[in-house]
């Protein structure tokens, strides 16, 4: 369950005082270069300009977590990708090129999204979000199910040692049995997650939610300089990738 672990934890670092909003650039900016590109060299270098974040952000622990947690993705998407390009094209060479740029885009946007998430608190993404006039109703959907994803892992893990506190031993046995063994964990978090939602329905009815359309802040968030240098570089970095791939030095 450590790839839950990737929640947010206040500091102080520079990348956790931007506004979400400069983040958030960030994260669209790079996500669109992650996507457009296919040469494996330039997906690299796009996924290693994450690093300096991570540093800066105090974070490197836990992003480290994030992208080995995904190791079983990232091994699914070589394989699949190498099995049905050869399978196509019969070229093994430009078939491990392209499985290999697919992985490291899987890999760049996990490290990109991670940064964003472990440096960005909830309420400041939930204010900036409703700054960008996106409707409160889905603001607080968002922000609640990026609550409950490390809450659920916790459920998750205790449920986990209960059950092997009782001899269930989820090692053991062929791919189907171990798939199995999982039905006593699901169950019991399924009720679990379902109790939690109602008791979280009775709370907001109780506090008259959705009675007032305009909402207020203990605090207003605004945008500073270093976040419109933030936003400069970022955009000039995405501007640098373009003006290259317009001249096709880089694919």
């Amino acid at each position: 369950m450590k790839i839950f672990e990737f929640e947010y934890k206040c500091e102080t670092s520079i990348i956790h005082k931007l506004d979400p909003r400069a983040k958030l650039v960030y994260v669209i900016l790079f996500t669109v270069l992650t996507i457009y590109f296919t040469n494996p060299l330039i997906l690299l270098l796009i996924f290693l300009s994450s690093v300096p974040m991570a540093i800066l952000g105090k974070i490197v622990r836990k992003w480290l977590i994030s992208i080995k947690s995904s190791l079983f993705f990232i091994i699914f998407i070589f394989l699949f990708n190498f099995i049905g390009i050869f399978w196509t094209t019969g070229k093994i060479i430009d078939t491990i090129i392209i499985s290999i740029a697919m992985t490291i885009r899987f890999i760049s946007l996990i490290s990109i999204f991670s940064i964003f998430f472990l440096s960005t608190s909830p309420e400041d993404l939930m204010q900036s979000m409703i700054k960008l006039k996106i409707p409160y109703e889905y603001v607080l959907t968002f922000n609640m199910a990026i609550r409950f994803v490390p809450t659920l892992a916790r459920e998750a893990q205790t449920i986990i040692d209960a059950q092997r506190s009782r001899g269930l031993e989820f090692e053991k046995g062929n791919i189907f049995q171990k798939v199995k063994k999982y039905i006593p964990i699901l169950i019991p978090l399924i009720i679990s997650s379902l109790r939690r939602a109602e008791v979280i329905a009775d709370a907001m009815e109780s506090r008259a939610f959705g009675a007032s359309k305009t909402r207020s802040f203990l605090y207003t968030l605004t945008m500073s300089k270093k976040d419109f240098i933030f936003i400069s570089i970022c955009i000039i970095t995405f501007t640098i990738f373009l003006f290259l791939r317009m001249f096709s030095y880089i694919q």
